[in-house]
This record gives structure tokens, C-alpha cells and sequence, in this order.
């Protein structure tokens, strides 16, 4: 017996047809269009310097696969890499077709962003499809001021919260260049601040503040931690910044318990006072 590689998709026992196309990743996405034909993505293909992805039609009637153009005026420079065709998805009634490209890398100074970009093309696939977005956004001018609040219940194991630790002081290091400010607090059934925004400005080394933290354990009470994040960590005495955007970041092995409050409850209160919940 001899066993051999194959790769198919979409086949059809009674009356198979090949499409082959020298085209890396060609065969990766598949989406049938309408009675006669499917398209096929290879979203491995360097089609152009500011495009990787390629997508073709592909004819039962002829066994033959055409490339559906893209034009490079239209394509944003920050589009190289982005994988076109890496998610497909078509209707038949009418015929469209939504061919994306997920991975648009987009460069702010020290950090970057992953951001994607879809194409809504018509039943003729050679006239230029609509964008969505229609431009990727800027990168954020604002200022952040973040707050991490950590599970250190007692349903979390002694390595686990220190590997939360270790995450901690590494996200936080990665924004060493910016101005980003940050604040902690640990959460159970009690709640403790270890540092605020005007102590992390004072000292901006995120394993000295980090390091000494030791966990409280009991309950986990999420939604009432996230209502004392409101009441103690983005309160004006202690640092926060008037116009900089304000995140929390909720760190938790899973659901809270022993917790008298609701999600329903504290939620809109933290985006009331204009923090977006992680």
C-alpha cells in the first residue's frame, strides 16, 4: 500500500473538475458564486509590492481559472501583507462576493496595529469592488491612562498569579517609549490599589511596583473590583489625565462569584466615566 498527499476542497464524487494555478496558497478559500463558477483565494501570492493575496475565478465551463484584478490605486500603501482572500464568503442571489485580508499591519511609532480590509465585489468580478473600511483609522493621537485590575482570588494558583504578574510588567514594559500611564489594583472579596497613575509617574518601572504584589485570595467579586477601579484608580487626586483616553484591562481566571453585584450594574458606570472595559 502506498499512501500519497493530496488536497482538495469542495469535490465532487460524480463529475470532478480540477483548477490548478501556480499561486502560493491557491485552494486556501473557496466560495462558490453562482451555477458556473467558484473563486478560489491564494492569499500566499505577492501580487504586487503593496499587495499579498490573489484572488481567481474559476469557469466549469472552460476548466480555467482567471485572476480577478485589484488595482493598486485603490489599495491603501498600508496593505502590504494583508492575505487577501484569507476569509471568503459570496451570495448567489445576487452574486457578490466579500473577499478580505486580515492582517493589514499599521505602524504607530513604537506599537502596531493589526487592522483588516474587506472588498464587496458585484456579479462582474472585473469591475473594481466598494473597501470597507474605506480608510484605516489614524494612529491614536491621545494619551492613555491604563488600569490593570488582577484576579487574586483564591480560586487562582500561586503560579498562575505570578505568571499574571510576569504578564503585567511585560505589557507594561513594551509601552516604555510612549506616554502611556499606569495604574494597579488586585481584586477578591477585598481591594487593594498597589499603585496609582501619579505613583507609576514618579517611578516608572513597571516590575518595582509590580514585584512586591502579594495575593489577597477569597472570593472573586469581578464586578464589584470593577466598580472600585471607578471609585479609587481614575479618580482626579490620584493621576489621571483630563483628556488622555482611559482603559481598564480586567486580568481573571473566569466568572466571578460571591459577588453582589452585576456586570448590568458596573459596566455602564465604567464607560459613563469614560473608561472602555477589557
Amino acid at each position: 500500500m502506498i499512501l500519497a498527499l493530496c488536497h482538495g476542497f469542495n469535490l465532487d464524487t460524480e463529475n470532478p473538475i480540477t483548477f490548478q494555478e501556480n499561486a502560493r496558497g491557491f485552494g486556501q478559500s473557496v466560495v462558490q458564486l453562482d451555477e458556473t463558477r467558484v473563486v478560489v483565494a491564494a492569499p500566499q501570492e505577492a501580487k504586487a509590492v503593496n499587495q499579498t493575496g490573489a484572488l481567481y475565478q474559476c469557469d466549469y465551463s472552460t476548466s480555467r481559472c482567471d485572476s480577478i484584478p485589484l488595482q493598486g490605486s485603490y489599495l491603501p500603501p498600508e496593505a502590504v501583507n494583508m492575505s487577501l482572500g484569507l476569509s471568503l464568503a459570496a451570495t448567489s442571489v445576487p452574486p457578490q462576493l466579500l473577499a478580505c485580508g486580515p492582517t493589514v499591519h499599521q505602524n504607530c511609532k513604537e506599537n502596531t496595529y493589526v487592522n483588516g480590509l474587506c472588498y464587496l465585489f458585484g456579479s462582474n468580478l472585473l469591475r473594481p469592488p466598494q473597501q470597507f473600511p474605506e480608510a484605516l483609522r489614524g494612529c491614536p493621537q491621545q494619551e492613555s491612562d491604563i488600569v490593570f485590575l488582577i484576579d487574586g482570588s483564591g480560586s487562582i494558583s500561586t503560579s498562575d498569579f505570578q505568571k499574571m504578574k510576569e504578564f503585567v510588567s511585560t505589557v507594561m514594559e513594551e509601552f516604555k517609549k510612549s506616554k502611556t500611564l499606569f495604574s494597579l489594583m488586585q481584586y477578591s472579596d477585598d481591594f487593594r490599589t498597589h499603585f496609582t497613575f501619579d505613583d507609576f509617574k514618579k517611578n516608572p518601572i513597571p516590575r518595582f511596583h509590580v514585584q512586591p504584589i502579594k495575593q489577597l485570595n477569597g472570593r472573586t467579586q469581578t464586578a464589584t473590583g470593577i466598580r472600585k477601579v471607578g471609585e479609587n484608580c481614575f479618580r482626579k487626586p490620584v493621576g489621571p489625565r483630563e483628556n488622555a483616553v482611559k482603559i481598564l484591562v480586567v486580568i481573571t481566571d473566569g466568572e466571578k462569584f460571591g459577588d453582589p453585584l452585576d456586570y448590568k450594574d458596573v459596566i455602564p458606570e465604567a464607560n459613563r466615566a469614560g473608561s472602555f472595559a477589557m
